[in-house]
């Protein structure tokens, strides 16, 4: 199958998933959603927009509400019984105020654990970062045969670093993703001999996306351990492009100490 077709099945399949996990609230009605075991975690995407908290009688019911009239969704994520809910919220004036929590889409959420902080827990993270409308500054750019590679901004929450990445694609052919490679460089290359290179490890990626249609932008988010970069070195982000032999393109970033020391708490 075409990787463009099966690109656009794979981004219509999430846009189903996602228009099937979702929530209406408003502001003058209260909106339950209601378990068949206990609600063991629950966190807004959002809190000034919406608060949700735990039913005191009822530890099975989470009751949810706008705090005002607000524009575009929200996003709440709800753990039962192992099971990880995560939900977007948009305001609408609707008639339906209860909802049965396992009618939705869930992930395994006890099973996997990246370090201390659960995958799920990571994920509802990132979506806070990708949903955020603000606009933010771009630090780094690499531009190349028309892809255009940028960190839009890079945030720290809980003693790790979340990098936020944005690929546009210009051209009308897709761009089938290799990898991405992340190291601490020298930042001048004296002598090939002299050169130590330090690869770091990203502990979760948010989409992990294969192929960026043409004319397309995409944004992705890092999650990497807290670290400082030693003087004279420098973080260096690498996207390769899959292609016949050693000829895909190659897009670097070179992201200084100075960024990752301003990186933004939320």
């Amino acid at each position: 199958m075409n990787r463009s077709i099966l690109s656009f099945i794979l981004i219509a399949l999430t846009t189903v998933v996602s228009a099937q996990n979702q929530i209406e609230i408003c502001q003058n009605k209260t909106t339950h959603l209601i378990a068949n075991e206990k609600i063991t975690y629950v966190q807004v995407g959002d809190p000034g927009k919406l608060i949700a908290e735990v039913v005191p009688e009822q530890a099975n019911m989470v009751r949810v509400k706008a705090l005002d009239r607000y524009e575009g969704e929200s996003s709440l994520t709800v753990v039962s019984a192992n099971r990880s809910y995560s939900l977007f919220v948009k305001y609408a004036d609707a008639d339906k105020i209860s909802y049965k929590l396992e009618d939705f889409h869930w992930e395994k959420a006890g099973d996997i654990n990246v370090g201390p902080v659960p995958e799920y827990l990571l994920k509802e993270l990132c979506g806070q970062i990708l949903n955020d409308g603000t606009q933010k500054p771009v630090s780094s750019v690499s531009r190349k045969a028309g892809i255009i590679f940028r960190l839009r901004n890079i945030y720290l929450k809980q003693e790790l670093l979340f990098f936020e990445l944005e690929v546009t694609n210009t051209t009308n052919i897709a761009l089938d993703m290799e990898t991405y490679n992340w190291w601490i460089d020298d930042k001048k290359r004296v002598k090939a001999t002299n050169v130590q290179e330090y690869p770091v490890e990203p502990l979760y990626q948010q989409y992990k996306w294969e192929s960026i249609p043409g004319k397309t932008t995409l944004r992705e988010v890092f999650v990497l351990p807290k670290f400082i970069v030693p003087d004279k070195r420098i973080l260096k982000i690498e996207l390769l492009e899959k292609a016949l032999g050693n000829t895909g393109r190659k897009l670097t970033l070179e992201v200084k100490n100075r960024a990752i020391l301003k990186a933004k708490s939320f």
